[in-house]
């Protein structure tokens, strides 16, 4: 699906003064200004996060005093304190963290994290075990904020301090089952900052316990940061407020870690003695600690993150690694398989697609979550991928941006076993029996609630500049708006009419481009570029011009260090007014049916359909009909270097998306 560029305004005299106010040049200030950062001392506060953001009075939190007196009990009583985590990286790093916490004053601790076969959350079989092994008092990470009914079951039989960050769901948990809730969204939660993750709201535990315990202000308590650091990234919180500095903090501690388990995932993820940024730890070190998580336990990771035998932590990094070249093999058959369902959907539906729900009985649960996320972002559709169990199913939502997953999953709350989640992203688990008729509701809400506009997805674009403009004082400046994710995106930068030369096919799987810009005047230099997942592309970025979506970066190599761009969007530039009528469409789909070669290259296609008919078609159009033809499933893509026109019933353009949009 086409994407739509908003281009962000801002007011040039206000970027004027903001660049010279701070130091920086214009373009940054732009950057800025849309971060709602306006002056500079807000700027002074964004940018040196590390020493400027304060952190927040952890008993600000509602429960928090209550809980730091529980602990500091079980500690002087040598009671046996058993910590709850759920099975993602916030709950693996949190429970390793609050580990180091309380086992530095004393603490008697142990650490449960279930496998993914007992579901998400705290269960009441673990519970009874942990109980049985003599614990009288249990700390949640990550979890607990909607197991209300699991710990009214056992209430009595052991005190419950609950730390999550997760919405609260509708059934609330009874006040008087616990010692305390703690999780800054709760409504009579009044702590500054809300968006804290797991292992974000173990920290402000430990900044309470070191202030009452040992007399050390909470703002100068950061031990172990690093760890806090890895499962912020890892959990996709706004990097905004104490995440950010949080984060600023433990990328430089990485660097040079205590933690001999962190050294060792470091070190196999090819970062040892690197410098690392949040990128680094999303896509290379946390998949790593994740991948054991989806296919064994883990409490492997946990294990990795709290030994003090740098013998066992090569060895689990060594077993993390496989288990990532074990995930990443599963998850490409998993998408396979998904995408063949989808076509089937399609056919059933006519393309006239709202929802993605997929489901299949030999589908890992563990890995499902990667698969959602991929097909809600290639197909721009709100997508359930469900592991089918005989009794008990497991699902994973991913969302766009204009409908919120878990107040939906709310109107259908009467399905699931349990659920939760956040805006984009939820997990449940449900009745097998009950999965068609959550196809059948999740797909009428969405359709009730969403219009087409809602579906192409939006790149906001913080400037239109050409890459060649950037010099590295601003490619050194872009650094410091690092660290970027979720509430704090890489500067997008776009540029139309851009023409490429030296493309090339690069990767170990050869699915991405190296390719050079050529630059917009004689005065400017080329300039070297990288666009991941791309190689589909090649032939687009050879014969025509094209419209780019980047982020600058520097980079060195033989002495000499330059400004690079990371492409993270081609699309051919469309030079023409035409229309996709119907009977241009069908123009179009005859001649790509009659080709015999069916060469999905589209630059050639173009050129051979304009040297045969009487219409004028640009690269840009011809991009945009086959997708139309891709969502009503007469046109099949096969590995990005043919296609097929599948014999299919009539379809109704009307049940293209794309059409609806862009046709007449």
């Amino acid at each position: 699906m086409d994407k739509t560029w908003q281009i962000k305004a801002e007011d040039a005299a206000q970027v004027k003064k903001l660049a010279a106010a701070v130091g920086i040049s214009e373009l940054t200030a732009k950057i800025l200004i849309h971060r709602g950062i306006t002056n500079a001392a807000e700027a002074e506060k964004f940018l040196n996060a590390e020493t400027a953001q304060e952190f927040y009075n952890p008993l600000l939190m509602s429960g928090m005093e209550d809980a730091v007196d529980r602990i500091i009990i079980a500690i002087e009583g040598e009671e046996k304190i058993c910590i709850y985590g759920d099975y993602d990286v916030d709950g693996m790093s949190g429970v390793a963290f609050l580990t180091h916490a309380l086992r530095n004053y004393g603490a008697n601790v142990e650490y449960y994290i279930p496998d993914r076969s007992e579901g998400y959350g705290i269960n009441v079989k673990a519970l009874e075990k942990i109980i049985a092994g003599g614990a009288s008092l249990l700390i949640s990470v990550d979890c607990g904020i909607s197991n209300a009914k699991e710990i009214s079951a056992v209430a009595g039989q052991i005190d419950f301090i609950i730390t999550d960050h997760h919405l609260p769901p509708l059934e609330k948990i009874n006040p008087d089952e616990v010692v305390a809730v703690i999780d800054p969204h709760q409504e009579i939660c009044n702590y500054p900052d809300k968006n804290l993750c797991g292992a974000g709201v173990a920290f402000k535990i430990a900044q309470a316990l070191a202030q009452e315990l040992e007399g050390v202000p909470f703002s100068e308590y950061t031990n172990d940061i690093e760890l806090v650091a890895l499962a912020t990234v890892a959990d996709l919180v706004p990097l905004t407020g104490e995440n950010r500095k949080i984060v600023k903090l433990g990328l430089k501690k990485m660097f040079d870690t205590n933690c001999i388990g962190l050294k060792e995932l470091i070190k196999i993820s090819g970062f040892e003695n690197k410098k690392i940024s949040a990128s680094n730890v999303a896509f290379q070190i946390a998949p790593r600690l994740n991948s054991v998580g989806r296919l064994k336990s883990a409490k492997i990771g946990v294990e990795l993150l709290t030994t003090d035998d740098e013998q066992k932590a090569a060895e689990i990094a060594a077993e993390l690694e496989a288990s990532n070249i074990e995930r990443k093999e599963i998850e490409r058959e998993i998408f396979v398989q998904a995408e063949e369902k989808l076509q089937i959907l399609r056919d059933e539906k006519g393309g006239n697609l709202w929802t993605l729900v997929v489901a299949d009985k030999n589908w890992n649960a563990g890995i499902i979550g990667l698969t959602a996320s991929k097909l809600a972002e290639k197909y721009s559709l709100p997508t359930i991928i469900i592991s089918v169990g005989e009794k008990i199913s497991r699902g994973s939502c991913r969302s766009i941006p204009a409908l919120h997953i878990k107040n939906t999953l709310d109107t259908m709350a009467d399905l699931f076993e349990n659920y939760g989640g956040h805006s984009q992203a939820a997990g449940f688990s449900i009745p097998t029996k009950k999965i068609p008729e959550l196809k059948r509701r999740f797909d009428e809400y969405v359709r009730k609630n969403l219009t087409d506009e809602d579906f192409p997805p939006v790149v906001e674009i913080d400037a239109l500049v050409h890459p060649a403009q950037i010099d590295l004082k601003t490619a050194e400046e872009f650094e410091k708006i690092e660290p970027c994710g979720i509430g704090n995106p890489e500067a997008v930068l776009a540029c139309r009419n851009v023409l490429c030369d030296a493309v090339k096919i690069i990767g170990a799987d050869k699915s991405h481009l190296s390719f050079v810009i050529r630059a917009d005047s004689a005065e400017n230099q080329n300039v070297k570029a990288v666009s991941f997942g791309a190689a589909n592309l090649a032939n687009v970025l050879e014969k025509s011009p094209v419209d780019i979506i980047f982020q600058p970066s520097i980079d060195s190599w033989n002495g000499e260090t330059f400004v690079k761009c990371f492409v993270k969007d081609i699309a051919p530039h469309c030079g023409d007014q035409i229309i996709l009528t119907r009977e241009f469409l069908a123009d179009i789909y005859k001649f790509l049916k009659a080709d015999t070669a069916k060469i999905f290259n589209i630059p050639a296609l173009t050129e051979k359909f304009n040297s045969s008919n009487k219409n004028f078609l640009s690269v840009q159009k011809m991009f945009t009909a086959i997708n139309i033809f891709m969502e009503l499933g007469i046109l099949k893509l096969n590995d990005n270097l043919t296609f097929e026109m599948p014999a299919s019933k009539r379809r109704n353009l009307e049940n293209s998306r794309t059409f609806r949009l862009n046709g007449k």
